[in-house]
């Protein structure tokens, strides 16, 4: 059965792909990306420890201009939420990225891409350990983003994006307090790099519809 349901499979994906290599289409011209992301990996790393990251969602959008020689560029907005593995509390990251991407094999219905970006980044992080120590506090830092995966030609103007993405918002500073044995409390600071990585799928649509290469 087991065999069977494998060949039927097999069989299936071998109609879809065949259906799909008679559409191509060269990408060109103004889009918007929406994505969906889950984190893999990530947390705030300080001089004293590392405070990992639960899993969690992500969401982006970007618009972008594609252009003739495969680069494209893009203005990203994105905003990445996720509680700490080790203590209570969480940490928010809100992005405002520009992206600099190269697709290969633009003509085709499947197309590869890398990029990178740059940026800032608001880091937003609260948490306690028990009552002796709580944080409550926000950074404004530069970030940074690399990028690789794969978009789909589904039409003459949309495209399924699956892609992996590293981010980056390094030396922020948030203040917390620790509380001392007369019953009032000490301030201290944690400096750390802000970490982040996610699986992303999205949705990227070419406003002006994109013309079959001959």
């Amino acid at each position: 059965m087991a065999i069977r349901n494998l060949g039927r499979a097999a069989l299936l994906a071998t109609l879809l792909a065949s259906a799909a290599v008679g559409i191509a289409w060269a990408t060109e011209g103004w889009y918007g990306r929406v994505d969906a992301g889950y984190s893999v990996d990530g947390g705030l790393k300080t001089s004293g420890g590392d405070l990992d990251f639960d899993n969690d969602w992500s969401a982006h959008a970007a618009l972008g201009y594609a252009f003739h020689n495969g680069f494209r560029l893009e203005g990203e907005g994105a905003y990445r939420q996720n509680e700490f593995s080790d203590l209570d509390g969480d940490a928010n990251a809100t992005a405002a990225m520009a992206n600099l991407y190269y697709d290969f094999n633009r003509d085709g219905v499947i197309q590869p891409y890398v990029g990178i970006g740059a940026g800032v980044a608001k880091i937003d992080v609260s948490g306690s350990a028990g009552a002796l120590v709580t944080f409550d506090d926000d950074d404004t830092v530069a970030a940074y983003q690399g990028m690789a995966g794969v978009a789909v030609a589904l039409s003459d103007r949309l495209d399924l994006d699956v892609g992996y993405r590293y981010f980056k918002a390094p030396d922020a500073s948030f203040d917390g307090r620790i509380s001392d044995q007369e019953g009032g409390f000490n301030p201290f600071t944690i400096d750390g790099d802000y970490e982040h990585q996610a699986v992303l799928v999205g949705l990227r649509y070419q406003f002006g519809a994109r013309a079959a290469p001959v």
